[in-house]
């Protein structure tokens, strides 16, 4: 069971509008940080996106990811919509950035993608929990969401965690640069995504 975090909070103006920024801190190690962005609209089920870091896409806006449009996308309608934004420090889902690189590196060497990639380095694909994010949605009085995901695994994790999750797709349009890296996650990682044939949402 989670011990309690500590706790701040700050307006936080953006391009995509004005947040309330939390940070949830449960450790001094940077990682056991979860950020928290929260819109001011009011609204019976919140749109919510729970997202790992991915600093080279994110930050550097790599072409081989759909990091950032996630987050871009994301922020935009939590900001209309009415939701809140839960940003994990978990890049290489969980993995860490020494074993995300590593796979980066073994990728563009052998042209493995990234599921067999960390099977070749003895990496978990997704070792991820959900349970700081549960925690944060119910600290702000959120039991049941709208998530934005095509992630079956980050569904179930905040389902076992008390959240009543209903689903809402979040799914790019594959650019060259990045279908193999989709198709790996819907064919490999069970993401559902309708322009691999995983997914069967209307």
């Amino acid at each position: 069971m989670l011990s309690d975090p500590r706790i701040a909070h700050s307006p936080l103006r953006t391009r995509y509008g004005d947040f309330t920024l939390y940070v949830f801190s449960w450790s001094d190690n940077e990682q056991d940080n979860v950020l928290a962005l929260l819109s001011d609209k009011k609204v019976e089920r919140p749109l919510v996106r729970v997202q790992s870091a991915c600093y080279t896409g994110e930050i550097f806006e790599s072409v081989d990811c759909d990091c950032h449009w996630q987050l871009e996308t994301s922020l935009k309608r939590i900001q209309s919509e009415g939701g809140v934004f839960v940003y994990m420090l978990q890049d290489g889902r969980g993995a860490g950035l020494l074993a995300k690189v590593r796979g980066m590196a073994l990728s563009a060497a052998e042209g493995v993608d990234t599921a067999d990639a960390y099977r070749r380095l003895g990496v978990a694909p997704d070792p991820r929990d959900y349970e700081q994010a549960a925690f944060i949605l119910k600290h702000l009085g959120i039991t049941a969401v709208r998530l934005l995901t095509n992630n079956p695994r980050k569904i179930a994790g905040l389902a076992t965690q008390g959240i009543e999750v209903e689903r809402a797709r979040l799914e790019s349009e594959p650019t060259e640069e990045n279908r193999g890296y989709l198709k790996s996650k819907a064919l490999k990682l069970g993401h559902m995504m309708r322009t691999f044939g995983t997914d069967s949402m209307p």
